[in-house]
């Protein structure tokens, strides 16, 4: 009995860090669309993310993380995805805004195609349009700290550095190892 006993402690004992590790859904903003085993698993990448010690640890879970967004693309959005991806290696963003153009049309609820559609309007230096299709990607998904990010990015080019500080704080707040942290309270970064 000691024995079974001892292991049984063990165990909790190992599980203890597990469970406090569990993410609160309660706490994360919804993201629309998704399932309760979906829920779950995003509130798992967002808790592992902010407990990342190291940049090379939060990249692997930033990875983890575009594929989850990127799994609620349908067939045809995947298909407009490629397509959109293509072209601006080409500097072809007219075919890529068109690509992307499509996807929302297709999948409206798609938070990443917006995501998507708002770098590739941000390429073409549509920055009015890309906001737009930001501010939809947090409607659908406001834990997308990379479309704030690209947010801050946006209103800091346009001389808005002040009001860049908001979306780019909250970006910081979801992702401590964001790669754009180092906008956070500085002056505006000039434009080529």
């Amino acid at each position: 009995m000691r024995g079974i006993f001892g292991w049984t402690v063990a165990l909790l004992l190992l599980a203890a860090p597990l469970r406090a590790a569990e993410p609160n859904l309660q706490t994360l903003p919804p993201m629309v669309g998704v399932s309760a085993n979906a829920a779950r698993e995003r509130a798992t990448l967002f808790a592992e993310l902010a407990a990342a010690k190291n940049d090379v640890e939060a990249r692997a879970i930033e990875d983890r993380l575009w594929t989850f967004w990127r799994s609620f693309a349908d067939e045809e959005s995947n298909r407009l995805l490629e397509a959109s991806k293509q072209a601006p290696l080409e500097f072809d963003y007219g075919h890529a805004r068109i690509a992307m153009q499509e996807l929302v049309k297709h999948q409206p609820d798609f938070a990443e195609g917006w995501n998507q559609y708002g770098y590739v309007l941000f390429l073409a230096g549509s920055y009015q349009a890309s906001l737009e299709a930001i501010d939809k990607v947090l409607t659908l998904e406001p834990m997308h700290y990379a479309a704030l990010a690209g947010k801050g990015i946006i209103l800091t080019q346009q001389g808005k550095v002040a009001e860049a500080q908001a979306p780019l704080k909250r970006a910081l707040e979801i992702n401590p190892w964001l790669k754009e942290r180092n906008l956070v309270g500085k002056d505006p970064v000039p434009v080529p």
